[in-house]
């Protein structure tokens, strides 16, 4: 079993146990670059260069210590249903910071080697990207709320400030939008983002989020991606008793698989993969599991364009 370090953070602090060699140690930190130092003055007296740190992605709360000690040991940001996933597994009740740091470190260290994507190392151009695509995400969701308690809302003061709400996220939306079109001027940044953007129904803000998440993390291979976007089938089949539809996993990024769907709803609109929709049309299937799989074939096509460098081949990928 590897080396592992479990971190459990929350919006000031953060809980760390480290299981090297079988010798269990745990301490606490300030999530705060004093706390980042502290910390790595913690691992540094471990002596363990080759320690694997796991922690859940718990709003942006991870982003700043990830971000600090991932250009020095491997990182791995986990989804939180696979942690909870993983206690019930081991029947675990109790819940404090320490106790989850632990649980988080033991899933860690026995995790396979493809469950664990390494978060690459955050620089420069990259850096502000990374923020900018994040707060456009958050602004996006957070208009949405707006809009559906103002489609709820019966009492006029509760309307008014619902609509001025969304008129002052809207502006914000636009600036942070215009932020990332200059940021994807930058010559780091143009030919990647000029690349994705020639995938068919695939605008430059969507290509712009796709390159946040493909220059973020290392993924092996494409169907790691779709995986890491919640676009790999889940099938439920268990002896005669238990046998269901196969469906989306709830396990994924839960922003990455929304901003593919309305791009998947435009290729479906324009048959810009016309075999493979027909392919799928002549199996009766339904139309929200056709863009289901328009959305996991954008995510596996976005991934080559990306890792090749070159740009969409309509003849590559006709009939995958």
């Amino acid at each position: 079993m590897r080396n592992a370090v479990g971190l459990d953070i929350s919006k000031t602090t953060f809980d760390a146990t480290a299981i090297i060699g079988g010798i269990e140690k745990s301490a606490k930190f300030y999530n705060d670059s004093k706390g980042f130092e502290q910390f790595k003055d913690w691992l540094d007296k471990l002596n363990c260069p080759d320690a694997h740190i796991c922690m859940e992605a718990t709003g942006n709360y991870y982003e700043g210590i990830a971000d600090y000690i991932g250009s020095l040991y491997k990182v791995s940001v986990v989804n939180p249903l696979k942690i909870s996933k993983y206690a019930e597994s081991r029947f675990t009740r109790t819940k404090t910071d320490k106790q989850d740091a632990k649980l988080i470190a033991e899933y860690c260290q026995t995790a396979k080697a493809q469950d664990l994507v390494i978060r690459k190392p955050v620089i420069n151009d990259g850096y502000k990207l990374k923020r900018l695509s994040a707060l456009y995400a958050q602004l996006t969701a957070d208009s949405t709320a707006q809009k559906n308690r103002l489609e709820a809302a019966k009492d006029t003061f509760v309307v008014k400030i619902c609509q001025s709400n969304i008129k002052h996220l809207q502006r914000q939306i636009k600036a942070v939008k215009k932020e990332l079109e200059k940021l994807t001027k930058q010559p780091a940044l143009k030919d990647q983002t000029d690349r994705l953007a020639t995938i068919p129904a695939i605008g430059r803000l969507t290509a712009v989020m796709l390159l946040n998440y493909l220059s973020g993390t290392d993924f092996p291979t494409s169907n790691k991606f779709a995986a890491f976007a919640g676009l790999t089938p889940q099938i439920k089949d268990s002896g005669t008793s238990v046998r269901g539809k196969p469906s989306l996993t709830r396990y994924g990024n839960r922003r990455l698989r929304a901003m593919l769907f309305m791009p998947a709803m435009v290729a479906y609109r324009i048959k810009a993969f016309p075999d493979f929709i027909a392919r799928l049309e002549a199996k009766n299937k339904p139309k929200k599991v056709i863009i289901a799989a328009i959305m996991r074939k954008l995510a596996v096509i976005a991934y080559h364009v990306h890792k090749k460098g070159e740009d969409y081949d309509p003849t590559r990928y006709k009939a995958a």
